[in-house]
């Protein structure tokens, strides 16, 4: 839970961020994050946010303009700036899931007007089934895994083996596998 410094929950302009905030959490459950050790990373990412376009102006239910040139600056502190604050993309991405559910619950229950985030349409078909959805296009690209990745191992010589050999290969180079393929 989160509280301002004077513990109120509202003042002349309505309803404080961190009420709202504090509503969104003890929701969480219900929205697809039923891991009680997931609530406070989840609420510790808003209010990262929060601080940080505090910190610039913006207040966080602001105009989508403001709240877009706020996303694009906190894209680039969190990629480029201290290295403390950095993020890799795997963690911005994760962090953009969670503003994204935010203020689309924030949307639903009409506590704001506007997201930061532009979406497009995408299709995914697996296994003959067919979705469709919006894709969040403030998501970073990430590396993807490589299956198998081809090393080299070199083989031993024939006088290296318990018992000896002929040693005809004693002189030469040692020959390398590549997938268990023999190179010469």
């Amino acid at each position: 839970m989160l509280f301002d410094d004077d513990l109120l929950f509202e003042d002349s302009n309505g309803i404080r961020p961190t009420t709202v905030i504090n509503c969104w959490a003890c929701e969480l459950p219900a929205n697809g994050c039923p891991s009680p050790n997931s609530w406070p990373y989840y609420v510790r990412s808003v209010r990262e946010w929060l601080e940080f376009i505090s910190g610039h102006g913006v207040a966080l239910f602001d105009s989508r303009r403001r709240l877009k040139a706020a996303l694009s600056a906190y894209s680039v502190y969190r990629a480029q700036g201290p290295i403390k604050h950095r993020f890799e993309a795997s963690t911005w991405n994760q962090n953009m899931g969670i503003l994204a559910g935010f203020y689309k619950w924030a949307k639903d229950e009409e506590y704001a007007d506007s997201e930061p985030f532009t979406y497009r349409q995408a299709v995914w078909a697996f296994k003959g089934q067919v979705r469709r959805g919006r894709v969040n296009q403030s998501r970073r690209r990430q590396a993807r895994r490589r299956r198998h990745v081809p090393r080299l191992v070199p083989m031993p010589s024939a006088s290296a083996h318990p018992g000896g050999g002929s040693g005809a290969d004693a002189g030469q180079a040692a020959k390398c596998r590549i997938n268990g393929t023999r190179q010469r």
